[in-house]
């Protein structure tokens, strides 16, 4: 599993190839490969932070976590974070769980 990041002006996108959750069983790897993304966060020009979740088809509550996490740190230098093309099921789990008051979450064209 890889994570994929291109800048767009002051945006980075990252998306999630040969991966289709977020979970315990991979949390450990993907917190590897966004750690140098993260901690670059004070020196980043980037202020938006997207996860294109377009293969993502599940996520636990590890995965939320991690996710809480991130928008922590983001919103600490004033930076904001976008989850875009989540399925119905991850737009279902970000609404019980009100994520989505503090994370912007776009569903599937």
């Amino acid at each position: 599993m890889t994570l994929d990041m291109k800048k767009e002006n002051d945006k980075s996108i990252i998306s999630f190839s040969d991966c289709d959750r977020i979970d315990t069983t991979n949390l450990k790897i993907i917190k590897e490969q966004l750690n140098p993304i993260i901690l670059d966060i004070n020196n980043n020009t980037q202020k938006e932070f997207v996860f294109d979740f377009d293969n993502i088809n599940f996520i636990d509550s590890s995965g939320l976590s991690m996710i809480i996490n991130i928008y922590k740190k983001l919103s600490q230098n004033d930076n904001t974070l976008h989850v875009i093309n989540a399925n119905e099921l991850i737009n279902d789990i970000f609404d019980i769980t009100k994520l989505n008051t503090f994370v912007s979450v776009s569903t599937r064209a």
